[in-house]
């Protein structure tokens, strides 16, 4: 059974699967010095209004274009991705308004640990520092998170569905 939300799997065994992982988080003995970031590598970018800004190029690596593939350089970030921060830092009820990528994470782990940056792309990126209060933890004790019942029923189903064809 496949917990990734892609079609054709069910989206409750994504959702059950990271709930796990966050229930997992909360109880383990780091959890008061962690810090997660639930995202997701792409959309499908049918439900945005807003339109993808410009972005830095990644690095001197052209783009490994196979024949009939847009000519592309990497210049514009696609559609937003949701991201949920869960650490014992997270804001309350927080929605950042900073335009970040995927190498957001990776600029914020840069910083906390005084890294370099790997390429030109996390270089330019901002850290998610906004989504964290460092001088008051909000969740020295874990929230309760809701359940992620599966209906059985629709599982069977999305398991004898035919496979993703990339639409």
């Amino acid at each position: 059974m496949e917990n990734d939300e892609h079609p054709s799997s069910n989206v409750q065994v994504g959702e059950r699967f990271a709930r796990q992982v966050v229930e997992g988080l909360f109880h383990s003995p780091d959890w008061t010095s962690s810090a997660l970031f639930l995202t997701y590598d792409e959309n499908g970018g049918f439900y945005d209004h807003v339109r993808p800004p410009r972005a830095p190029k990644p690095d001197n690596i052209p783009p490994m274009l196979q024949k009939g593939d847009v000519k592309a350089g990497f210049r514009r970030y696609g559609f937003r991705v949701p991201v949920v921060v869960v650490s014992p830092y997270s804001r309350r009820h927080f929605v950042s308004h900073v335009v970040h990528d995927h190498t957001s994470i990776l600029k914020t782990i840069e910083v906390r640990f005084g890294l370099p940056p790997i390429t030109n792309r996390d270089a330019h990126a901002r850290p998610m520092l906004e989504f964290f209060n460092f001088r008051h933890p909000n969740f020295t004790t874990p929230p309760k998170l809701p359940p992620a019942p599966l209906n059985h029923k629709q599982v069977a189903v999305c398991l004898t569905a035919p496979p993703n064809g990339g639409i």
